[in-house]
């Protein structure tokens, strides 16, 4: 069996894949408490933190799917 070259990439891999419901599950682990603001087209404020985001998110994906 033939040997890989040495790289600086080599071993750098992601042991998972790069998916949005991932993103959101470590904005959620490491942002938890830090409060999202926006404003809707209507002109009202919505707030929200990312602790609060994975359930809506989650059950929006499951009506797409």
């Amino acid at each position: 069996m033939s040997e890989y070259p040495k790289s600086p990439l080599m071993g750098q891999m992601m042991s998972q894949p790069l998916l949005i419901s991932s993103i959101i599950e470590h904005a959620d682990r490491q942002f938890g408490k830090s409060e999202i603001v926006s404003r809707r087209v209507e002109g009202d404020i919505h707030r929200y933190t990312y602790r609060g985001l994975p359930s809506p998110c989650q059950t929006h994906g499951k009506r797409v799917a």
